[in-house]
């Protein structure tokens, strides 16, 4: 009896079956992306997961709502592109997430491997354009490092100080048939983030604060980011030293606290500024990089102080400014470690410094600004759970200072990169993580149009949100740069008058709403938040202007 030859048995599972398995088994619940004929392989097995994909209209939009979500859920936010274009849309969200220290995975479709190299229909080198605004990337040569490299792009972006991962794909390496293996035992060589701080510098960050007479502490995101907001308000209650913040750490403490100072940089609080610049003789950073905005006269900076500065990326310590006493680790892990040393050392709490500088002063705002804080403050009597995003300009800075319900805080906001378009996908993508919780984009007039496009993505899903645009046709912050530097040279700031955003929301599917006058402020917003439909009000400053009898600048439009 001749024997029939074996037929070859496809082995294993599809490259694309594995990653979408690999995806559940790390808790992504929902993805946001965008489809295309590399990524297609993804798309055909996500169809049968309970892993929830949210179809962005632009890659930009997909990275901000990965991001919006990532910092609301506290965990790695997902995003998706094609090869070629879709892939080089995600850089300027990669690179916002970069710089804000955000978790994210980016999974981007990859032209199939004969072909790399030859020019290829909707080729780049994905690999080289996202290095400088990735954490780490890594193109998938082999169907054995596929999953290996999923897992670890999660570690990655979540451990040590947090970013943005990127995986490219070949399309060959989704289709394949391969026998894959699940929960690899994470081991990066060369990759041991210090978690907890040297015990000789946290000593000498004690001894120093407390011999100090006027200390201070300039904190930013990186206590949001680290989950330290308790930690560090027991510190400080408990040694009695004065901080302040910059944009980024907003919401960790509330603005009526008398210890808080008020917001330091070219936006920030004279007070704050002056305190920093030249009265405290022992400053204490702590997960802030110092940024150029954070100096109002860079030269003038804490020239007699003895400064510290804690942060868990060893790149950032020094590297804006001179450190005496450096500490390296996680600002929860050395908080935890000063707070059990303090409770059995006490600090003296009898210092005079945090009884001059308890006496808070109000900002000064003029013309419309004035009409900007009365609208965010009306935002924040709202006595419910809201996540607020915003989008970058000087709108942004004064919801930075006036939006300051602690309920509503911390905001989303584009600190390192200012990302103009980032606050409405942003919103979006902080409601996939907090269903239950409404949602609120702050944007102007000029960041709106950079992607309103994705409020028809709020539509479509039914996301409660409130898109709040601060309209007054221009952009004000390249006016005001025009006005301070360039002589009162105007131009190209004029945005014009022709765009109804109203109907914008109305043919979008949603609702536009346009306050014209002070009086409607409160019920526009309350309508809007209560109806928990898309909604846009376009918050005309000049006739809020008019109608407050407040003067509008007639050189701005």
């Amino acid at each position: 009896m001749s024997s029939q030859p074996k037929k070859n048995r496809p082995v294993g599972i599809t490259g694309a079956q594995a990653l979408v398995q690999a995806l559940e088994n790390l808790g992504v619940d929902v993805i946001f992306g965008y489809p295309g004929g590399a990524n297609l392989p993804i798309y055909d097995q996500l169809k049968n997961s309970p892993i929830r994909h949210v179809m962005a209209r632009h890659e930009q939009g997909a990275a901000h709502m990965a991001d919006g979500y990532a910092r609301v859920a506290k965990k790695p936010g997902v995003c998706l592109a094609t090869s070629g274009p879709g892939a080089t849309n995600l850089v300027t969200g990669l690179a916002n997430a970069m710089l804000d220290s955000t978790p994210l995975v980016a999974l981007t479709g990859q032209i199939a491997r004969r072909l790399i190299g030859t020019d290829a229909f909707q080729e780049v080198d994905c690999i080289n354009i996202t290095m400088p605004v990735t954490k780490h990337n890594e193109l998938i040569r082999y169907e054995k490092d596929l999953i290996p490299a999923v897992e670890s792009a999660f570690y990655i972006a979540n451990s040590g100080r947090k970013g943005p991962v990127l995986i490219d794909l070949p399309v060959d390496v989704l289709e394949a048939r391969f026998p894959h293996e699940f929960n690899h035992e994470i081991r990066l060589q060369g990759y041991q983030p210090t978690i907890k701080g040297n015990v000789g510098q946290i000593k000498r960050t004690l001894k120093a604060l407390s011999k100090a007479e006027r200390p201070l502490i300039l904190f930013g995101g990186g206590i949001v980011l680290s989950g330290a907001v308790s930690e560090f308000l027991h510190f400080i209650h408990a040694t009695q030293i004065p901080v302040v913040r910059t944009l980024m750490g907003t919401g960790v403490i509330p603005n009526d606290d008398p210890l808080f100072v008020g917001m330091i940089g070219t936006h920030g609080n004279s007070k704050a500024n002056k305190v920093l610049a030249r009265e405290a003789d022992v400053i204490f950073m702590m997960g802030t990089r110092l940024g150029d905005r954070s100096f109002v006269k860079r030269p003038v900076f804490a020239e007699n102080a003895t400064i510290i500065h804690l942060d868990i990326d060893p790149a950032e310590i020094g590297k804006n400014t001179r450190v005496d006493i450096p500490i390296v680790g996680d600002i929860k892990e050395v908080l935890t470690d000063m707070n059990n040393r303090i409770s059995s050392k006490p600090f003296s709490k009898e210092k005079p410094w945090v009884t001059s500088l308890s006496k808070k002063t109000k900002l000064s705002v003029r013309d419309e600004a004035e009409i900007m804080e009365d609208i965010f403050s009306r935002l924040s009597a709202f006595d419910m759970k809201l996540n607020i995003s915003t989008d970058v300009g000087r709108h942004q800075m004064w919801a930075n200072h006036f939006c300051t319900n602690p309920l509503h805080l911390p905001l989303l906001t584009s600190g390192g990169l200012g990302t103009m378009g980032f606050g409405l996908p942003a919103a979006i993508g902080a409601w996939f993580a907090e269903p239950d919780v409404p949602v609120v984009s702050i944007s102007g007039d000029g960041s709106f149009m950079m992607n309103m496009q994705e409020f028809s993505v709020a539509v479509e899903n039914q996301v409660p949100l409130t898109v709040i645009i601060v309209n007054d046709y221009r952009l004000s912050m390249i006016r005001e740069l025009q006005h301070s530097l360039y002589q009162d040279r105007y131009t190209v700031h004029d945005l014009g008058r022709s765009v109804s955003f109203k109907k914008l929301a109305e043919a979008m599917g949603g609702v536009g709403m346009e306050v014209t006058h002070k009086n409607q402020i409160t019920s526009a917003m309350q309508s809007a938040i209560s109806s928990g439909r898309p909604t846009i009000i376009d918050f005309n400053l000049e006739n809020i202007s008019k109608s407050s009898h407040l003067s509008w600048d007639a050189k701005a439009s």
